[in-house]
């Protein structure tokens, strides 16, 4: 049984961090701090699980800058 003694958030609760939930039935969106936490389409009022942190897009060209291969140099000429 685990202590943790938080609840996770409702539908209509306010998003307190910018990340990518997953509802109840295992819907993900990205949502940003303001927000409002939808209603899921099926099950109408459901809880929230934070599955990730979201990136902004200067955080993700970042990251695919450094995971892009450096170019290899070609030699020309006889070898």
């Amino acid at each position: 049984m685990s202590n943790d003694k938080s609840m996770d958030p409702m539908t209509g609760d306010t998003v307190e961090t910018d990340g990518v939930y997953a509802d109840e039935a295992g819907r993900e969106v990205t949502l940003k701090r303001g927000d409002t936490f939808p209603a899921d389409l099926v099950l109408g009022r459901t809880t929230w699980e934070m599955k990730g942190f979201s990136m902004n897009e200067a955080e993700i060209d970042h990251q695919q800058q450094e995971n892009t291969p450096p170019r290899l140099h070609v030699q020309q000429g006889d070898r």
